[in-house]
């Protein structure tokens, strides 16, 4: 056998290396080549293949580039909003020594993104407590927190963390006097002003800035520096939106005739995919506007948003009258049985018989105070306007209310959407003092309880159930006629209690809805019948019911009513 020379083998053993060198360094740059051209795809596959075969070095020098270029990969598919296919490159990095912590916020804006505000946080708040650069983290906390958390004080909180070193960004000022006056309404004056007046400083043509301060000014009743904003808010291109804030805040503080007139903007508003409008909008032609000469015309008054609307507008209907030719009213199905028995001496339709209605003009119901140029002294029918036949009242006495002497209150403590959104509804274990109170009765006259608050009330207490038995609002005016009193927030049940004349105690939290200009003493000027209970702060319902509880206890001793009847006990708790 031949021999084999050492240095033969020496120099094959070299050329094995060098050309696994050359190998791994051909790979490594053809890698990089295809995740230069954008060729993410391919490149990062080149890098997984080659990486496990590298020694030490190159293996985390390789893998530094690997995660570099998946991070653009990534970002690429976030710039085309893929959020999932950025997640699943953000999950591989995860396995890697070395991975960048952005990467914790990155998932956490992707799982923003993808509807998981929760996870979200959890990897935004991991980012917060690694990273020392974690400013920007705060905006991102706040925003998810605030829009998708909606808990704005903990974006509140988020924000003023933020605020340390952005001292001149004027959105967060801003944002921070928003969250402020929409949480704690009534509460944190200072602070809601402070922070808007300084983002009005960063930012004096800013429209929202203007506008949140305005907003704030009018709430407060500082009608002074809430005209003026208003007045600057009027040359920075303002949104419906923003007119009808302006009407809004120009009608509570009893100025009718312009607020009526910039409320007209509630039908261009950016945000009308919840309202309620009937299909007569799509002929604009026979639209009423204030131009318009109605003498001797045909005017179809038609309904828009709730019910509410629709029984405290109704009132102008005599008045309108004396201005056209004819007053047809089109209105929503479940009023028509308590509009007809109420006499109102007109035509009455609903949104089936639109198209064989014959008429010259078409009008809002809210715009009913602009056409009878009503003022806060001349609102008519204060006293009531809406009736039920006395039969009709009978009959629900006698099938659904108890034959006792007991003091009968009805309550209704919550309303729509739209009285959540404002802080309207009172949570009804503040009420739970009514039942207590000897020789009275509460019904309760909610239609709906989305969160079954009637299911959790204590045993030793009763609340006798009459929302089912409702099928239209003639029912709950029937209902409400057999009761000694009403006490109920700002809905629909309200509004009809004054349209009927109903002895009520209203209750109010601090900060209003627009059209309640008037909360103090024995009326709301819309209702006479309507005795205002407003809270001293927000949300302070404890004082509002005691105050309640206080005259209902004047009002039992001296009650020396009785009725006949007995209740159908399937409708008692």
């Amino acid at each position: 056998m031949a021999q084999i020379s050492k240095r033969l083998i020496v120099r094959q053993e070299l050329n094995a290396i060098n050309q696994k060198d050359l190998a791994d360094s051909l790979g490594i740059y053809m890698a990089e080549h295809y995740c230069r051209n954008k060729d993410y795809e391919k490149g990062l596959s080149e890098f997984k293949k080659i990486i496990p075969t590298l020694d030490l070095h190159e293996r985390d020098s390789a893998i530094q580039k690997y995660i570099n270029f998946s991070m653009q990969y990534a970002e690429e598919f976030t710039k085309v909003s893929k959020w999932a296919e950025a997640v699943e490159i953000y999950k591989d990095l995860m396995n890697y020594n070395g991975f960048p912590v952005s990467i914790f916020k990155h998932i956490g804006l992707c799982m923003k993104s993808m509807g998981n505000a929760d996870l979200a946080i959890r990897f935004l708040k991991q980012y917060e407590e690694i990273s020392p650069e974690k400013d920007d983290v705060y905006v991102y906390l706040a925003d998810i927190t605030y829009t998708d958390i909606k808990d704005n004080a903990k974006a509140i909180e988020y924000y003023e963390k933020a605020l340390a070193s952005n001292k001149n960004n004027y959105s967060l000022y801003n944002m921070l006097g928003h969250l402020y006056s929409t949480h704690y309404q009534d509460k944190f004056k200072d602070k809601q002003i402070e922070y808007l007046k300084k983002a009005y400083e960063l930012a004096p043509n800013n429209r929202i800035v203007v506008k949140n301060l305005a907003y704030v000014y009018g709430k407060f009743h500082e009608t002074q520096k809430a005209d003026e904003f208003y007045a600057k808010l009027m040359y920075l291109n303002p949104t419906h939106s923003d007119l009808h804030s302006y009407g809004a805040y120009l009608v509570q503080h009893k100025r009718f005739s312009e607020g009526f007139k910039f409320l007209q903007h509630r039908f261009q508003k950016e945000d009308l995919k919840f309202a309620s409008f009937p299909k007569l909008f799509e002929n604009k032609k026979k639209r009423w506007n204030i131009k318009a000469n109605i003498q001797g015309k045909h005017i179809l008054v038609h309904f828009e948003q709730g019910f509410g609307d629709s029984i405290m507008f109704v009132r102008f209907l005599d008045k309108l009258k004396t201005k056209c030719g004819k007053v047809s009213l089109l209105i929503q199905e479940k009023l028509v049985k308590l509009f007809e028995d109420s006499k109102l001496d007109v035509d009455i339709y609903t949104e089936a018989d639109i198209d064989k209605i014959k008429y010259d003009y078409y009008l809002p119901m809210m715009d009913l105070p602009i056409v009878c140029e009503v003022t806060p002294e001349t609102i008519p029918f204060a006293k009531g306007y809406l009736k039920v036949p006395k039969t009709a009242i009978n009959a629900y006495r006698k099938k659904y209310i108890n034959d006792n002497n007991k003091f009968k209150i009805g309550i209704a403590f919550e309303g729509t959407m739209a009285s959540k959104e404002t802080d309207r509804d009172i949570p009804l274990h503040f009420l739970y003092p009514l039942m207590e109170l000897p020789n009275v009765e509460v019904y309760s006259f909610q239609v709906d309880d989305i969160s079954r608050q009637m299911d959790q009330i204590p045993d030793n207490l009763e609340l006798i159930r009459l929302g089912n038995t409702f099928k239209n609002w003639e029912d709950t005016a029937s209902a409400m006629n057999c009761m000694d009193l009403m006490v109920t927030t700002d809905n629909g049940v309200m509004n009809l209690a004054g349209a009927l004349g109903i002895k009520t105690c209203g209750l109010f939290n601090t900060i209003t809805e627009w059209r309640w200009f008037k909360t103090q003493g024995d009326d709301i000027a819309w209702y006479k019948s309507i005795k205002p209970y407003q809270a001293p702060t927000s949300k302070a319902w404890d004082i509002v019911v005691n105050n309640v509880v206080i005259d209902i206890k004047k009002m039992v001793s001296k009650n020396k009513k009785s009725t006949t009847g007995n209740i159908n006990t399937k409708n008692k708790k």
